[in-house]
């Protein structure tokens, strides 16, 4: 978008369509996963953190704390908290199976 001769990006549509895609493939996470605890919501985390982090690159207005956006620094967050519960999750389903 070119707003008085400066580009921007529309985050908001690159946003929408990240999301209408996570939508699309947590359903299908959801349809072929056999143990449901959880998994569901830490893809989730997952799948918005990482969107979240290139698309808040992109945009002017972020608020920061030093040199680093806070909401770059939520997303990091987020993705950590999925990688962990699904790490959890897999290693509970391998003691119930012994």
């Amino acid at each position: 978008m070119h707003i008085n001769g400066t580009y921007y990006h529309p985050t908001f549509l690159y946003e929408s369509l990240w999301c209408l895609l996570g939508f699309i493939i947590l359903l299908l996470i959801r349809k072929y996963t056999k143990r449901k605890e959880g998994i569901v919501t830490y893809s989730y985390f997952i799948w918005y953190g990482i969107g979240r982090l290139f698309i808040e690159g992109l945009r002017t207005d972020s608020l920061y704390i030093g040199k680093i956006r806070v909401s770059q620094l939520v997303s990091i967050i987020l993705i950590l908290i999925g990688l962990i519960g699904i790490i959890i999750n897999l290693i509970k389903r391998k003691e119930v199976k012994k």
